[in-house]
């Protein structure tokens, strides 16, 4: 049987889990010339991408479905559509 100091941490584990997830706001981008809505920052995005032109064209969002809900209505477009930097 756990302890409870043990059962205290698991479950401290599994809540802080999800905060974390959605710590970073789901951001709009421009990257290599495709809408993207994620919940990266612009440095893990570059990271991952390397030299591809990436740029923000949106606002942020504690949720990702409100971002493409965004580019949706507002750019009257979907995530993977075309886009540019310029």
């Amino acid at each position: 049987m756990m302890s409870r100091t043990a059962l205290a941490l698991l479950g401290l584990s599994v809540l802080s889990a999800p905060a974390l997830a959605q710590s970073t706001p789901a951001t709009v981008y421009c990257a290599n010339e495709r809408i993207v809505v994620e919940r990266t920052t612009m440095q893990q995005l570059q990271s991952r991408l390397g030299h591809a032109t990436i740029c923000i064209i949106g606002p942020s969002f504690d949720f990702q479905p409100d971002g493409v809900t965004w580019v949706r209505n507002n750019l009257r477009a979907g995530p993977g559509d075309r886009c540019s930097c310029r």
